[in-house]
């Protein structure tokens, strides 16, 4: 996905927080928006981890894109329900949301790439459990080589794609403070339902990032007031995620993902037999090793799998809602002030 060119922003520090712009009155949520607050609360709630071992794996991040793709399918029950024709938008709006879900669409397509560079780890340690089952002791030195530079390679956290990801994200943070609109009920609870959907969005697509870099320096520290339904509950799943992380990583274990971490434990047992000999390791428990390490590789393309599929799901949630969008504004008679948008 193509996207303008501008100049190159770093990783930001974790100890960034990034301040929301607050509302200067307050507004009460109607019934269909509390309905949508609270769906979104206890979405937050699901995807909070029960154990530390379990904040970032495969699942939790295929949980975490379903919970997204969900939200947004409530957003478009919510249009519904307030009555608020598309035409009766401000041409802002329209151009707020194109923009925006073009970066979640620049985000899908760079993230895609990275989950096809992680591929290719899973492929040079299969290539060094081929070189395990050889009779050959030359090939054994190639597969202690191999695993070597498996860490080396898995540990390039500032590889362009992951930056790229993380560029999207500052890009869409900077996106977070709430439109000027007129005193309209129905337009206000659109807009707030639809900084619920941003929020959610930069803080999962922000961990999925960290889920594959070797420092914390992708993640975001959101600041939400308290007057949203689901303040609480995003408050609490973000302090346990990101201080979970950043726990991690303070140990010096450089894998977020949980599956990461378990091939890096059976690497680290197979390294140092490779290179020095078994010692007194029996032969059986060399080669219990290697099929650990077989098997938790092959479950680790499976997971990659899963979340490539999720992820091109989401990318066409994303590309359907635009394009409803898009017909719904052309069909509708435009009202005074608001310009027809063409493709």
């Amino acid at each position: 996905m193509s996207r303008s060119e501008g100049p190159h922003r770093p990783f930001l520090p974790i100890g960034n927080p990034f301040k929301m712009m607050m509302p200067k009155s307050s507004h009460l949520p109607s019934r269909v928006l509390s309905v949508f607050e609270k769906n979104l609360a206890e979405r937050f709630r699901q995807l909070k981890p029960n154990h530390a071992n379990d904040v970032i794996s495969f699942a939790w991040m295929k949980l975490a894109s379903s919970s997204i793709c969900e939200t947004l399918d409530d957003i478009r029950k919510l249009i519904v329900d307030l009555e608020l024709p598309i035409c009766s938008w401000d041409i802002k709006w329209v151009d707020m949301y194109l923009d925006n879900s073009l970066k979640l669409l620049d985000f899908c397509s760079a993230y895609g790439t990275d989950i096809v560079r992680q591929r290719f780890g899973y492929v040079m340690l299969k290539c060094a459990l081929l070189d395990l089952d050889s009779d050959n002791p030359q090939k054994f030195l190639q597969a202690s080589s191999s695993l070597h530079e498996w860490r080396q390679y898995q540990s390039r956290y500032d590889n362009s794609k992951l930056e790229d990801c993380s560029d999207i994200i500052c890009k869409l943070e900077e996106t977070l403070n709430l439109p000027k609109i007129k005193n309209i009920p129905k337009a206000k609870d659109l807009v707030r339902a639809m900084y619920g959907l941003k929020v959610q969005t930069i803080f999962i697509f922000s961990t999925f990032v960290a889920a594959f870099s070797a420092s914390p320096r992708s993640l975001f520290d959101l600041q939400v007031h308290k007057q949203y339904l689901w303040q609480e509950s995003f408050t609490d799943l973000q302090d346990v995620m990101n201080g979970e992380i950043k726990n991690i990583h303070a140990c010096g274990r450089i894998f977020p993902l949980k599956e990461l971490r378990t091939i890096d434990q059976n690497v680290k047992k197979l390294y140092p037999l490779l290179h020095d000999g078994l010692g007194d390791i029996k032969q059986e428990d060399f080669e219990s090793y290697c099929l650990e390490l077989k098997e938790n590789n092959e479950k680790f393309l499976v997971g990659l799998d899963e979340l490539k599929s999720e992820m091109d799901r989401f990318f066409k949630v994303v590309v359907d809602g635009r394009m409803a969008l898009l017909d719904n504004f052309q069909q509708e008679a435009p009202r005074s002030g608001v310009q027809q948008v063409r493709m």
